[in-house]
């Protein structure tokens, strides 16, 4: 049964949507994507409690909970505009789930966060913290923020340029778990892959840490029986790494 629980968190309250029991001894934090909202990954929080784990969803700014009429101006952006806009929520809720993680912190073992679309560029952006969380799962995004179908090539901004693709040395020991569908017409997969290939050297000593799933045939609304499949090597992960 799922219940709700507010985050007080330096400058922000944030609520969260749970399912399972919290005294389980870690904490999986489920993000979602682009003009959607937390109780829409219920069927995922249902997923991970059923499995023995503790889940919870919160909203990104301007979403769900947290609508401001943002996401109204969004939808009348164009190219650019739109795209950095995008960027800049991305890294407004890596800092508050950065912020979330060193909360759980205080009760949890463990903590993972895994995101869907939108939500798994903010698990991408959350590399680049020192503290991390001990699992990150992105789903169906790219760690290349530079990553932008536009035909008028304006210079990069520097937000374009802080994506973990372009500061790589840096990502290594971090706990990592990807998903890409290999037909997505959404978001390019072409950068995870190779993300997932310069990485590899750097986890010799700790491939156990690097794991990559590649579906050709989906696009980013997956196939019920590669998101399940997903699903399913994610959460054997989890199990693996004592959540």
């Amino acid at each position: 049964m799922t219940f709700n629980h507010t985050f007080s968190l330096p400058g922000l309250e944030l609520t969260a949507i749970c399912d399972g029991n919290p005294d389980h001894h870690s904490a999986v934090v489920v993000l979602h994507g682009l003009h959607c909202y937390k109780e829409k990954q219920q069927a995922e929080l249902e997923r991970l409690s059923t499995a023995g784990l503790f889940a919870l969803a919160v909203d990104a700014p301007h979403h769900g909970a947290r609508s401001d009429g943002a996401m109204e101006v969004f939808r009348n952006l164009n190219g650019i505009e739109r795209y950095h806009f995008m960027l800049a929520s991305v890294l407004q809720h890596a800092s508050e789930v950065a912020g979330l993680v060193e909360e759980l912190r205080k009760k949890f073992k463990k903590v993972a966060v895994m995101g869907i679309s939108m939500g798994g560029h903010t698990v991408f952006a959350m590399l680049r913290y020192a503290s991390r969380p001990d699992l990150l799962a992105p789903f169906l995004a790219t760690p290349d923020f530079r990553t932008r179908d536009i035909e008028a090539r304006l210079p990069e901004s520097p937000l374009e340029q802080i994506g973990p693709a372009d500061h790589i040395d840096e990502v290594f020991p971090a706990s990592l778990f990807m998903v890409t569908a290999g037909s997505d017409s959404v978001v390019n997969p072409a950068p995870a892959r190779a993300f997932y290939n310069r990485l590899q050297p750097l986890y010799k000593s700790r491939p156990e840490l690097l794991e990559f799933h590649e579906y050709p045939e989906s696009d980013h609304l997956m196939r019920p029986q590669d998101w399940y499949d997903g699903w399913h090597h994610f959460i054997s992960r989890l199990r693996r790494d004592g959540f």
